[in-house]
């Protein structure tokens, strides 16, 4: 398991080699190429991390980081680069590699992430997984159960069982204050639009997978993003000040 510590989140250098590795720097995680070993030299790499659970130094939870997307950008751009000098001419729309081609699409549109870990994590990678292969109704069904989980794992210490409904459950999270209204406002229309799908009468899914995986990319900020209490600095994950 990696360990975020100093010169483990690096980007490409600018201008220099392809995969010239550099700490990063910024909040920005676009940029991020993914998580190496610790205590190279500027300019040195050697396996790159780009999904999977880390260890946070410093930090008593794992983090859970999803740099794949930022990968696909950077293939389309070399594909498209190298196509356009060969052809001397610019591309036609879809035409570099079809399938292929279409799941680094689809995979450049999600954010990365570097969140918290929990069991909720191998859902979330799954419902992005099923969009990325073109799998619309599944995605849908999958960040409906993402949410799911998340709510009952946040709700486990104030009682929720499986016996209890997801209207119990969000009763209970709201009680106690757990999460914010905001989120569960949001858990809601997820739960609403799941069920729709659950029992067969999704409509629109390639649309409404994007708009789950919205949803669930703006429940991840609201609570799960560790970039709300961090910043990285020199490759190191750093707690904000005031954070706790």
């Amino acid at each position: 398991m990696a360990i975020l510590m100093q010169y483990s989140i690096v980007c490409q250098v600018p201008g220099a080699a392809l995969y010239t590795m550099q700490a990063y720097n910024g909040v920005d995680l676009t940029q991020v190429l993914g998580i190496t070993q610790a205590n190279l030299p500027d300019g040195c790499y050697g396996w790159i991390q780009e999904c999977g659970v880390c260890k946070v130094s410093g930090h008593t939870h794992s983090a859970y980081a999803d740099f794949s997307p930022n990968a696909a950008k950077r293939q389309l751009g070399e594909e498209l680069a190298k196509d356009l000098q060969e052809r001397g001419a610019e591309v036609p729309s879809g035409a570099i590699g079809e399938p292929a081609h279409d799941r680094l699409e689809r995979l450049s549109q999600l954010p990365p992430l570097l969140i918290e870990d929990g069991y909720y994590c191998g859902l979330i990678r799954e419902a992005r997984d099923v969009f990325v292969d073109g799998h619309f109704y599944a995605c849908v069904a999958m960040c409906g159960i993402s949410f799911e989980r998340f709510q009952r794992d946040k709700a486990a210490p104030y009682g929720a069982t499986r016996k209890h409904s997801m209207n119990q459950v969000r009763s209970m999270l709201q009680e106690n204050s757990v999460v914010s209204p905001a989120t569960l406002s949001l858990c809601k229309k997820m739960a609403d639009l799941r069920n729709d799908y659950a029992h067969g009468h999704g409509l629109n899914p390639k649309e409404d997978a994007l708009k789950s995986l919205a949803w669930m990319h703006s429940f991840i900020d609201k609570e799960t993003n560790l970039m709300r209490d961090y910043v990285i600095v020199n490759g190191i994950l750093s707690r904000k000040c005031g954070s706790l």
